[in-house]
């Protein structure tokens, strides 16, 4: 994506239009890039599709999508809105407190949301599994919600957390209750 987003910074530059005051396009700009490197790239088993539109990229493989979403203005993840094909996708088996080998066995929907860093300039990713769609401005209905490293030092800088540590809630999986959430069901959390 960085190379996508140098891209985008030279097309503003062309146009002289300032990344900050013309946001959505911008982003839509990004997007373009991103999804044309992505079509050129060796992206494994993962098939793009090649007729996403907007700010959207789809990516599959097997029974798992991810759609990759900017996030809003107020770096909250993009609701459903009335869309039917969007809120089908945005509507997910659980998969936080089931066994790991059931629970992905299953067809899901991912969201990546990615923002760029105003302050770094590095692009942020976060995966997001959705449960259900939610309306704009309330709580999101998702059970998983976690930052994806961007490189190799991040990824040598990850650490593993047993089951039975209760340093958990850092994911956003464990309530303060101490138990494993299940998501928001009409504004309010569900524990296990």
């Amino acid at each position: 994506m960085p190379q996508a987003i140098s891209r985008a910074n030279d097309m503003m530059a062309i146009g002289s239009m300032e990344p900050e005051r013309y946001r959505t396009h911008y982003k839509h700009n990004v997007v373009g890039c991103t999804h044309s490197l992505l079509r050129t790239a060796d992206i494994g088993p993962w098939q793009l599709d090649p007729n996403a539109r907007k700010k959207q990229l789809h990516l599959s493989k097997d029974l798992w999508t991810v759609r990759l979403l900017s996030s809003t203005f107020d770096n909250q993840v993009p609701n459903a809105g009335r869309n039917r094909a969007r809120r089908g996708f945005y509507s997910n088996p659980q998969v936080a407190g089931r066994s790991t080998d059931q629970a992905l066995l299953e067809q899901h929907g991912f969201l990546v949301k990615w923002q760029i860093d105003s302050q770094s300039s590095e692009v942020e990713l976060e995966l997001i599994h959705t449960l259900s769609p939610w309306r704009y401005g309330y709580r999101e209905h998702v059970d998983l919600r976690m930052p994806l490293v961007t490189d190799e030092t991040d990824l040598s800088n990850l650490k593993f957390t047993p089951a039975d540590d209760d340093d958990l809630d850092g994911l956003g999986l464990i309530d303060s209750k101490g138990q494993c959430q299940r998501g928001v069901v009409d504004g309010r959390s569900a524990s296990s």
